[in-house]
């Protein structure tokens, strides 16, 4: 895999392009200082900003005021993925003369869609699965050019008409009709994501988000399953011995690659905040505005845990982070929820009556994404995107067997882990990342 690549973090900017309101296309690689890329699995779009170090006045030439396009493509090299993006710029901030020729400034920029998103608000019906409505909703109202092509020397842009993807990770099986009051497509896709219950599993922990490679409208459930069929994006330990020799070719890049130079316990389980935010167990409480009927419906994350997909596999095999015999009661955690089964007449089954199949399920599993939670900082890599997992292996301290792997890795923050977050900090020749990792399961 290493072969072309210098060194673990290598990087190649093949284009880092602004395109000005008045048709300037300028190169920014020779102005950067540092270039920042956010992505995150609970936000639905991308965004960053870029530090440049400027002494030939591009920001007045441009102009760069604010809603320039930014066309990046950034590549490890010889890997076949590149970050290949059109991004618009929002702002320019912290703008300081550093002498008489030279200043530095910070260019922000988010997803192409978030432009679209704020300019339209909502007020129309929608009736159908939510997995369809969100799709149609996407590409009526939100969907921009994000895949510009360039020529051999990268500094010519042209414009396929090619939007971004939106890639459905599984389909849902219940039906909603809904009017949206003025929602921003993006809040309409985020609340169709929150009524959604899965064709192929029990998890109604529907998210909608933006990767680095495309969008994605899906469970978290589903996300284990694909990495529990397709295998773990890296193998990636903390502690090891760094700048190992590969035979008598140097330095083996592939094993540096998966090294983490740092790694800290974000989140780990609270008990107590467990017992009163509804994760073991909670009650939703129903209230029928037409037949004036109440219904409390309760639900035991403990007993539907085994009946659930989660990060280390199939429930029955995973270890949770609670004990079967854990005290609890629904009653620690009440919400309310207005059910109007004649709100649309002749469409039975409408959301506000499905509530009690997807509340409980989606707020315990949603919780259970926040009790083990790590960050790492590791090698920048162009191939790798939130949504993936992948398999972390952390030390065991204190005295161990060197003779057995096994007694050597620490046995609970060890094995499959959910990349949730990921923050790209590239410089000319650098690229590392600051991954945001979880897991639900100790096995």
């Amino acid at each position: 895999m290493a072969d072309g690549i210098r060194y673990a973090g290598d990087v190649n900017i093949e284009a880092m392009l602004v395109y000005t309101n008045t048709g300037l296309l300028i190169d920014l690689k020779e102005f950067l200082v540092e270039f920042n890329l956010y992505e995150d699995i609970f936000k639905h779009f991308l965004y960053g900003e870029i530090v440049l170090s400027d002494s030939i006045n591009i920001i007045e030439e441009g102009p760069i005021v604010g809603e320039e396009g930014l066309f990046l493509s950034i590549r490890t090299p010889t890997f076949p993925n590149a970050i290949k993006k059109d991004f618009r710029i929002f702002k320019v901030s912290d703008r300081v003369l550093e002498n008489q020729t030279t200043q530095s400034y910070i260019l922000h920029f988010v997803s192409t869609e978030v432009f679209n998103d704020v300019s339209f608000p909502i007020y129309k019906s929608f009736e159908g699965r939510p997995h369809q409505i969100a799709e149609n909703i996407f590409f009526d109202y939100v969907a921009a050019t994000r895949n510009y092509t360039t020529d051999q020397s990268f500094t010519k842009l042209f414009d396929p008409n090619i939007t971004s993807d939106f890639n459905i990770l599984n389909f849902t099986s219940n039906n909603v009709k809904y009017v949206s009051p003025g929602w921003t497509p993006f809040k309409n896709i985020n609340w169709l994501a929150s009524k959604s219950i899965p064709d192929d599993g029990i998890g109604k922990n529907y998210l909608f988000f933006e990767s680095n490679k495309g969008f994605y409208f899906g469970s978290i459930e589903k996300l284990f399953k694909i990495g529990e069929q397709n295998g773990v994006n890296g193998n990636y330990v903390y502690g090891a011995v760094k700048n190992i020799r590969k035979r008598k070719f140097g330095i083996d890049i592939d094993r540096e690659m998966f090294i983490a130079e740092s790694a800290r316990i974000v989140n780990n389980v609270d008990y107590i905040k467990l017992s009163t935010n509804g994760y073991l167990s909670n009650r939703l409480i129903t209230l029928d505005v037409y037949n004036k009927e109440i219904k409390y419906v309760d639900y035991d994350y403990v007993n539907e845990y085994s009946k659930q997909f989660h990060s280390s596999g199939e429930g029955g095999t995973s270890v949770p982070v609670f004990s079967q015999d854990t005290k609890r009661t629904p009653t620690m955690h009440t919400s309310f929820y207005p059910v109007n089964p004649k709100l649309f007449n002749n469409f039975p089954g409408n959301v506000s009556e499905k509530m009690q199949d997807i509340f409980g399920n989606r707020r315990s599993s949603l919780i259970d994404l926040t009790n083990i939670k790590m960050n790492i900082d590791v090698p920048g890599r162009t191939d790798i995107e939130v949504g993936n997992m992948i398999n972390f292996r952390m030390p065991k301290l204190g005295p161990v067997d060197r003779t057995n792997s096994e007694e050597q890795k620490d046995k609970l923050y060890s094995g499959k882990y959910l990349v949730t977050a990921i923050h790209h900090r590239i410089t000319v020749n650098k690229h590392m990342m600051s991954m945001e990792i979880i897991k639900d399961s100790l096995k």
